[in-house]
């Protein structure tokens, strides 16, 4: 069979999962094409879609309302074809089957289940396949579920990612220095504000929530990549690369010994001890991300489900930063529940933390996780999952106790990095964001994320100079130049 994997032009960065996915419906005999437009007309006219048993998009909470639309755009031209949704939105929202004609949606990781999927669509879907949810007559009958399916226990069985499909389709994804890669998947946290809460309880019971790559195997992916396309800094997208002590302790000498590139991975500050911080620097990473969340211990403790004390955070970014390792953090804004004096402690404790870059991302409350059901209860949101942004950059769908309070906080997450970076702006951040959005703080807010991406970690390819930073005293400046007291909160 035929496969279209469609995307939204400009609006989609490369996609590892979609890469993931091709690779095993590829392995099966399928043949599979990656066709990105910017609007379903234009995906139409492409041959590659016309010539497809199957168009499959993938989509995120936001950029689902395009797939839903293209969903209903494409039943009226290709009356015969398969139309199916996978990713993050339709695992935690499968009802979003009925919002559009689709033939089904893939509820978790797909590299399995997708081939059965085809399988059973070649033989007039007479069943939904676990992990699916479908709707006969061409999308229009009743919804039929198909049991949970467990995600996939050996990732080495799963066949290589077809990364040819973007790094042959556009030179902005070939010729960059930095290429993606995924370790281990699963994430043993239960932070309220991400789906790994909600998969862990859905598969527990159903097999192992942490699985990685033998390190040999995952090195030899990485070569093959590198001898292709070029590859001068290796991406590590996992939620969190740390994770699992006795594996990183296996894969640090055999990357140093095969690959020797150098390469970013995330973790929680609260895990960067000595050792892994050791084992880190000697496997060759440049940089870390790192997720700050909330400069205050209640609101993280109370709303977000990461209890953690402010001590422990600065200890590992100091630990971090004087191993030369630079240092992208992200931190939510507009986060429910919690008071404007503590939106604006997360600015402090990432400038004690002496952060690099500091990412501020405003909370958006995604189905199936448990925050998204706390800010419904308390009055914060209304449930319309419809009214959530492309991006988490995007306005709050949240409801604030005045207009005046949502203009503050996108004024804070515009101007949060330039705060953190300069003391001259945190003393004057209270008075610089007391006013309406503007277009000015938009560009200064794009331009300097997008440059600090590009610049200071797609090209991480060196450590940096040690820095002294996480002290209590830097944290009490940071919180005196914002009027702050200098307790946890």
């Amino acid at each position: 069979m035929k496969i279209a994997f469609l995307s939204l032009q400009a609006k989609e960065p490369l996609a590892y999962g979609l890469m993931s996915l091709a690779g095993a419906v590829r392995a099966r005999g399928h043949e599979v094409a990656l066709v990105q437009r910017p609007t379903a007309v234009a995906a139409a006219a492409d041959p590659r879609v016309q010539a497809a048993d199957v168009l499959a998009m993938s989509a995120t909470t936001g950029l689902h309302r395009v797939y839903v639309r293209w969903a209903r755009s494409f039943r009226r031209t290709f009356a015969g074809k398969a139309i199916v949704l996978g990713g993050p939105h339709p695992t935690f929202f499968p009802r979003v089957i009925e919002q559009a004609p689709f033939d089904g949606v893939c509820l978790g990781e797909g590299e399995e289940s997708f081939p059965e999927f085809l399988e059973e669509w070649k033989s007039g879907l007479r069943r939904a396949p676990d992990g699916w949810w479908i709707r006969r007559d061409a999308g229009r009958g009743p919804v039929e579920r198909g049991a949970i399916r467990p995600p996939p226990a050996d990732l080495d069985a799963i066949p290589p990612p077809a990364f040819d499909l973007f790094y042959d389709a556009g030179a902005h994804y070939r010729e960059a220095p930095n290429k993606s890669f995924l370790a281990t998947r699963g994430c043993p946290f239960r932070c309220s504000y991400c789906f790994n809460h909600r998969l862990n309880d859905r598969y527990r019971g159903r097999g192992k929530l942490l699985r990685a790559h033998d390190p040999e195997r995952l090195c030899d992916q990485i070569l093959r990549v590198r001898d292709r396309w070029g590859l001068r800094l290796a991406w590590f997208l996992d939620a969190n690369f740390v994770a699992q002590q006795p594996w990183l302790e296996a894969f640090a000498p055999i990357y140093r010994r095969r690959v020797g590139l150098p390469f970013f991975a995330k973790l929680r500050p609260e895990r960067a001890t000595e050792k892994t911080v050791r084992l880190l620097v000697d496997a060759g990473c440049t940089a870390v991300g790192i997720g700050m969340e909330s400069g205050s211990e209640r609101v993280r403790r109370e709303i977000l489900g990461r209890p953690g004390s402010d001590a422990d955070i600065l200890a590992g970014c100091r630990r971090l930063k004087a191993a030369g390792l630079r240092v992208l953090s992200f931190t939510m804004v507009g986060i429910p529940g919690a008071s404007f004096d503590e939106e604006l402690r997360s600015v402090a404790l990432n400038a004690a933390a002496g952060v690099d870059l500091a990412a501020a991302t405003i909370l958006q409350p995604y189905p199936g996780t448990p925050i998204a059901k706390w800010a419904e209860d308390h009055g914060y949101f209304d449930g319309d999952y419809d009214r959530l942004g492309f991006s988490y950059f995007a306005a709050s769908p949240l409801r604030f106790a005045s207009e005046r309070d949502r203009d503050r906080i996108t004024n804070l997450q515009r101007l949060f990095s330039f705060a953190v970076e300069f003391p001259e702006i945190r003393t004057r951040l209270r008075s610089l964001i007391d006013r309406k959005p503007s277009r000015l703080y938009r560009f200064l807010f794009e331009t300097r994320h997008v440059w600090g991406i590009r610049h200071g970690f797609y090209r991480a390819f060196e450590r940096g100079r040690p820095v002294d930073s996480g002290t209590s005293g830097q944290l009490e400046r940071a919180c005196r130049d914002l009027g702050l007291g200098a307790s946890a909160g």
